[in-house]
């Protein structure tokens, strides 16, 4: 995600903005999974990380790397 790094307020806003996607995408998986192969299903986990990406390329903007993981307890059609 292209944006400020560091201390600043927009820094912390872009941060969170990359949590909310990865929480966002989290609670849309479930209906994913019931609408293909669940009968049911049940978050059980979800982490996120957010780095700041290292710029290897003075063209390259600043911002961040989001990886999220999540875990599903689900129920088999």
């Amino acid at each position: 995600m292209p944006g400020p790094t560091g201390e600043s307020a927009e820094a912390e806003k872009l941060r969170e903005r990359a949590r909310r996607m990865v929480y966002e995408m989290a609670a849309h998986e479930c209906n994913l999974l019931r609408a293909t192969l669940a009968k049911d299903c049940r978050l059980v986990s979800v982490s996120s990380n957010v780095n700041a990406a290292r710029q290897i390329n003075p063209q390259q903007p600043e911002g961040y790397n989001v990886t999220g993981s999540m875990s599903f307890q689900i129920v088999i059609k």
